[in-house]
């Protein structure tokens, strides 16, 4: 255990790879209560870890992105060469020389599965679709390949960083029979992933956020009134909740019989336990936002617009 937290340490101190994707200007501190800040090194080390695993997911884009980049411009070059689109190129030399699985094909796939949970009927189609997908992915390999063998490829020996300055989107990355692959051809495509992933790390600090100033407001309030937070809930939220009935239970059962998909006498119990803990959630919002009503609570952690390379490399507005 001890070696397991040494590392852990370790890891936690090292300064994680650059995605590129946090919001411009970074704030640290998140919130402040009472005078009290909530720094962004505060939030869990659950939620840290989200936002890592999230960002993670342009950095790995990213390096993917330039073999792409190259693909679409061979591609474009080779519809172009024989007057096609794109889209019809791509059904010519991808999609109709694509077999299409069987059935039994389908069937060997799901009995190689274990621990089934539906039956082959039910997942048949999700197969297919699948199978075909991974087919048609092997072929459009296959076809980029043979047209990366007629064409001129020069990849300059760099990794590919995210900018972080107007001078660092000219750097060329890659030369396809004379085109030039640059950092802002790869961010620009990498956009709207940023923005999705900007979005989901907004909800998960802003998620932690709330709780730990709630937390922190609780806490306040005890040592004010010279009490302990358990009392307070115990006073302002769990003598709130309301005495949940079989009959409040039926209801609800009948309004959602479809998903619940059981008898009601073998889920009324826990639906009784959900519509407490239901009652119990209103309750504790309702007393943490009347405690924020009598505090000084700024909150500093913004939603997310959608990015532009500039602001993102540079944090200069467009």
């Amino acid at each position: 255990m001890l070696r397991y937290l040494l590392y852990l340490a370790l890891i936690l101190s090292q300064a994680p790879p650059n995605c590129g994707c946090e919001q411009k200007p970074e704030i640290n501190v998140l919130a402040v209560v009472n005078g009290v800040k909530i720094a962004r090194k505060d939030l869990s080390i659950d939620v840290q870890t989200q936002v890592s695993i999230a960002q993670d997911t342009v950095i790995v884009a990213r390096s993917r992105q330039l073999e792409l980049k190259i693909n679409d411009l061979l591609l474009e070059a080779e519809a172009k060469r024989r007057g096609l689109t794109t889209a019809k190129l791509l059904e010519l030399e991808v999609i109709s020389k694509v077999i299409p699985p069987t059935e039994a094909e389908a069937k060997a796939f799901y009995e190689e599965g274990k621990n089934h949970t539906q039956s082959f009927n039910g997942v048949k189609s999700k197969i297919l679709a699948q199978m075909r997908a991974e087919r048609e992915a092997a072929r459009a390999r296959e076809f980029a390949n043979s047209l990366r063998a007629g064409a001129k490829i020069a990849v300059a020996n760099q990794p590919i960083t995210p900018p972080t300055s107007e001078a660092d989107l000219a750097r060329v990355f890659a030369n396809v029979n004379g085109v030039n692959i640059t950092s802002s051809d790869i961010e620009t495509s990498l956009l709207p992933m940023i923005f999705q992933v900007q979005q989901q790390v907004y909800a998960l600090r802003k998620r932690d956020l709330d709780l730990r100033i709630n937390d922190l407001l609780l806490e306040q309030e005890a040592q004010r009134l010279g009490a302990t937070p358990q009392v307070l809930i115990d006073q302002h939220v769990n003598s709130k909740v309301p005495i949940i009935n079989e009959e409040q239970a039926r209801a609800y059962y009948k309004a959602n019989k479809a998903q619940l998909n059981r008898d009601f006498s073998d889920v009324k119990l826990m639906l009784m336990q959900y519509l407490v803990e239901q009652e119990k959630q209103k309750a504790l919002v309702a007393y943490a936002e009347k405690l924020r009503k009598e505090s000084a609570v700024q909150v500093y952690l913004t939603e997310p617009k959608p990015p532009t390379l500039r602001q993102l490399c540079c944090n200069l507005v467009d």
